[in-house]
């Protein structure tokens, strides 16, 4: 048994008069093999899955100082029913302005949820992830989906 997903990242950015940008790299990818059985044949898979904790860097620039507010949601394209997906921020990055919020995990919706607010020019914020409740009685196959990233 082999089941594959892969949370892939859409950036969006809607700007307001101080044309701040937000620049998302990286993805993530995780193999679900027997391997993550929690114990053996006939067992479940071990939850939650959680990727490496600077996954994906966002770079918040161009702000001219002033404030900010980061939202996201997630868009699935093919995502198993009952498996949750959260985000958090695992540094304050670097630069001048301000950052807060984000650090603990936020799951993931449909709809647009503040994730991050700060001040001013932020590089080299880190992002971790972890998905929860998939089972081996999910289909095998390949599961994916994006996240949103909104600037205001």
């Amino acid at each position: 048994m082999q089941m594959r997903w892969m949370c892939c990242l859409l950036l969006w950015c809607s700007c307001q008069a101080f044309a701040a940008d937000i620049t998302v790299t990286g993805n993530w990818s995780a193999a679900v093999t027997r391997d993550d059985l929690t114990g053996g044949t006939g067992t479940d898979l071990r939850s939650p899955i959680e990727s490496n904790s600077g996954q994906v860097t966002l770079d918040i620039l161009n702000t001219g100082g002033a404030t900010w507010t980061v939202t996201v949601a997630r868009n699935d394209i093919n995502w198993p029913a009952g498996v949750a997906l959260a985000l958090r921020r695992t540094s304050t990055g670097a630069g001048t302005g301000t950052i807060s919020g984000g650090a603990a995990y936020l799951s993931l919706g449909p709809g647009a949820q503040t994730f991050l607010t700060g001040s001013g020019d932020r590089t080299g914020i880190q992002i971790q992830f972890k998905s929860d409740g998939m089972s081996v009685k999910n289909i095998a196959g390949l599961y994916n989906g994006t996240i949103s990233y909104v600037i205001q």
